[in-house]
């Protein structure tokens, strides 16, 4: 495969913010969550046209070492309709590598993963976390208080930590490379989601189920990329909206995710 994952995400668009003439946070994101325009089959592929039509989320920041742009590039898109929120994120990975083939058991976060952070109203209090690595494998999970804020993005051991489900969730990926070999050079991964609205059932608290069109939810999309055997010298914290720990439980710096009908 000749061409970088991540380049065939196609119609790179910054989406600015609009918001009053006061200057925004320079670790601000804001995005504007089209209005699904076609089919989605949730294979991985991300090859349907609706996807070609939605803007990717803006470039990812490492945020560790003061070297703020990542050696390893990770883009996202988003879409929405009446039944579900749509996510697509590809990662250009030489060596794509994961051991975890059991959900909500062991944080996936020990390897290589993404993370998707949702809090639905707002409330900068609890949030939604669902993992996913190169085997499909799904961690769900509620996080029900905000001081989930270790340094070293080591996680709680809660004894309700996995009691959430996101219902109805359908997840795929593609690896463009052979898993688990590093004989060879691999080009990356295509992850893709759709989130029913019903599932988020208490996480969204007192947003609207469905949104409604120019309903705000606060989002942010991570990523671990760690060299194989998870030496912590090499290890990779990016996200699309940057942190201001080495954690990424930080709901105050979640991106802000407009739901409107077009453009």
């Amino acid at each position: 495969m000749n061409h970088r994952i991540t380049a065939g995400l196609i119609a790179f668009t910054l989406v600015a913010s609009t918001a009053g003439a006061q200057e925004a946070p320079d670790w601000e994101r804001r995005y504007d969550c089209m209005l699904r325009n076609g089919p989605i089959v949730v294979d991985g592929s991300g090859d349907e046209f609706a996807w070609q039509l939605a803007p990717e989320v803006g470039s990812f920041t490492r945020f560790q070492d003061d070297d703020l742009t990542p050696r390893h590039r990770t883009s996202a898109k988003m879409l929405w309709d009446e039944e579900n929120l749509y996510i697509l994120v590809a990662v250009d990975d030489a060596d794509i590598w994961s051991t975890m083939t059991v959900g909500d058991e062991d944080c996936l976060c020990r390897e290589e993963t993404i993370e998707i952070f949702i809090d639905a109203d707002g409330d900068e209090r609890d949030y939604a976390e669902i993992h996913i690595n190169c085997l499909d494998t799904i961690n769900d999970i509620w996080i029900p208080k905000r001081d989930f804020k270790y340094r070293d993005g080591s996680p709680v051991d809660w004894p309700d930590l996995y009691s959430w489900t996101q219902e109805g969730m359908k997840h795929a990926v593609v690896n463009h490379g052979t898993v688990n070999d590093k004989s060879d050079v691999d080009s990356g991964s295509v992850f893709e989601f759709a989130l029913p609205w019903k599932g988020f059932g208490k996480i969204a608290g007192s947003a609207n189920i469905p949104p409604k069109p120019g309903d705000v939810w606060r989002i942010n999309i991570n990523r671990y990329e760690r060299p194989r055997g998870g030496e912590d010298t090499e290890t990779e914290l990016s996200g699309w909206a940057p942190l201001d720990l080495q954690s990424y439980h930080v709901p105050d710096r979640f991106g802000y995710v407009r739901f409107v009908e077009g453009h």
